[in-house]
């Protein structure tokens, strides 16, 4: 059974949905100081029949940067340093787990539940009612899921991640497609990782189709594709 590290999303049913059928540890902040990564690698290091390396980790973090306020046109101070307190805890946390654990393995997969909102752009600018403008002033939401963006990317282009077959991949669930978490579960299990961003729609699970941050159709097998390859595989 292949083994996955989940941080974050400890009590939703969504979370345990995407690692059902692995050898799971669940991390998040009752188990996890986040401001220390160092002090949490040393940990595993010095426990490895405690905490076994895992063949995914998966990061489903909520910045806690997504809220409304239609009425701001001026971005406070105190906005920025939220998101500078989460650049050096929870960010700083993703990058150096992330760099440790590829940089001392081969095969390995990280899995970012991330957002599009990065990437949103105006198609259509003369449609003042368009459900994009709904979102203008999620600045630092945002700025903190295009870090992310910039980890996997940067990761992703390593020649050493390469050569080592390690592969790091986001995904916007955004749309909350029914199933969404069962495909990813099985993307997971058949390892169908892509070294991209996606947005999963409905015409994702029905015919592969996605977005990726460059705003390029790409496809992926469907989710009766993998229920079927799932099911022959474990016959």
């Amino acid at each position: 059974m292949k083994k996955l590290w989940n941080f974050g999303g400890t009590h939703s049913e969504f979370g345990k949905k995407i690692s059902e059928g692995f050898d799971k540890i669940q991390f998040g902040r009752d188990n996890v100081d986040y401001s220390d990564v160092d002090g949490f690698i040393k940990k595993i290091e010095t426990n490895r029949d405690e905490y076994p390396i895992p063949d995914i980790i998966v990061f489903n973090m909520n910045p806690d940067t997504h809220y409304l306020n239609f009425g701001q046109k001026i971005t406070p101070y105190k906005d920025f340093e939220k998101l500078i307190n989460l650049i050096k805890t929870n960010f700083f946390f993703q990058v150096r787990l992330t760099e440790w654990f590829f940089s001392n393995h081969k095969n390995k997969r990280v899995l970012f539940i991330t957002s599009q909102q990065s990437n949103s752009i105006i198609r259509d600018s003369d449609n003042l009612h368009s459900e994009i403008f709904e979102d203008g002033d999620l600045l630092l939401y945002r700025m903190t899921r295009a870090l992310e963006h910039q980890l996997i990317h940067g990761q992703n282009v390593r020649r050493e991640n390469y050569i080592n077959n390690n592969i790091i991949m986001g995904v916007c669930v955004g749309y909350n497609v029914e199933n969404t978490p069962e495909y990813l579960n099985l993307l997971l299990k058949l390892d169908k990782f892509k070294k991209n961003i996606y947005s999963i729609g409905k015409a994702t699970l029905s015919h592969g189709f996605v977005n990726m941050t460059q705003l390029i159709e790409d496809l992926w097998p469907s989710f009766e594709d993998l229920k079927e390859t799932n099911f022959n595989k474990n016959k």
